[in-house]
């Protein structure tokens, strides 16, 4: 099915809803061609133009499902939401930053769904639209899982916020992937961290988030303890929900989560700070 419009797209779902939409098809494609999935017909997305858009809202960036990895990393997104440029520049190989769209990484339902975290710490809102209309939910935990049947992405709203944004990455071993979205306000004494690819979407980290608020200092927007970001970094992994496996594993994650979050508080208060 090639539908050229939203309406179409839609409809072409709702008389097939075991369909499995595709654009760029940089994860689902692998998947079927490796006989991992047997979708009963494909939806082909990229022939629509409204969901390869973008535009600013008053303080929010809307950027269409069909928006590429190349796009999102582009100068005048990253100007918006620094933080998901930089998660995109990290996403695999140029062609399939070329080809991979953000929709895709959000509905993959994968642990490597490096836009989740960072669209969790920005607190955006996923749109979908089916045969009743669109419907938002805040892009928490496992956005693929929370589709409905019929309902398609069609983008993100973002809010475009001031101060700064880091996203780190950390691929250590065979099977291991962790990232780490921040996102901090100091004047208004906030922090958002969001922790990706330990576990299926993103877990915030809520007690941490508030320990690191509670020492930025209200006049400069500094932290007030140079030790506060190690802890902070303590603090997170301490934070996220227990994970099976044996002893070793588990805490050989809960270091590299430690360590990516330490280095993101550091980073993102030596920006505020104009160091970097």
């Amino acid at each position: 099915m090639l539908p050229h419009s939203l309406d179409e797209a839609v409809d072409a779902l709702a008389r097939e809803p075991a369909a499995l939409p595709v654009a760029g098809g940089t994860d689902l494609m692998p998947r079927v061609n490796a006989g991992l999935l047997r979708p009963r017909a494909l939806l082909g997305l990229s022939g629509i133009p409204e969901l390869r858009l973008w535009q600013y809202e008053g303080r929010t960036a809307v950027v269409g499902a069909g928006v590429t990895w190349a796009r999102l990393a582009g100068p005048d997104l990253a100007a918006l939401v620094p933080g998901l440029a930089m998660a995109a520049r990290q996403v695999g190989t140029p062609q399939i930053r070329m080809m991979g769209t953000l929709g895709g990484n959000l509905a993959a339902r994968t642990r490597e769904a490096d836009s989740v975290p960072v669209l969790a710490a920005l607190e955006a809102t996923v749109v979908v639209r089916s045969p009743g209309g669109v419907r938002e939910f805040v892009c928490d935990a496992e956005p693929g899982a929370q589709l409905r049947s019929g309902e398609l992405i069609v983008g993100v709203r973002v809010p475009v916020l001031h101060g700064p944004q880091e996203f780190l990455k950390a691929r250590v071993a065979a099977g291991f992937h962790a990232t780490l979205a921040l996102v901090a306000d100091p004047g208004a004494r906030s922090v958002r961290c969001a922790v990706g690819g330990v576990r299926p979407g993103a877990e915030r980290t809520p007690a941490a988030e508030q320990w690191l608020a509670e020492r930025i200092d209200p006049g400069t927007g500094l932290l007030t303890d140079p030790d506060a970001p190690a802890r902070f970094g303590a603090l997170v992994a301490d934070g996220l929900s227990r994970s099976e496996g044996p002893r070793s594993a588990r805490a050989h994650e809960a270091r590299v989560v430690a360590a990516l979050a330490r280095r993101a508080a550091e980073r993102a208060f030596a920006r505020k700070a104009g160091r970097t």
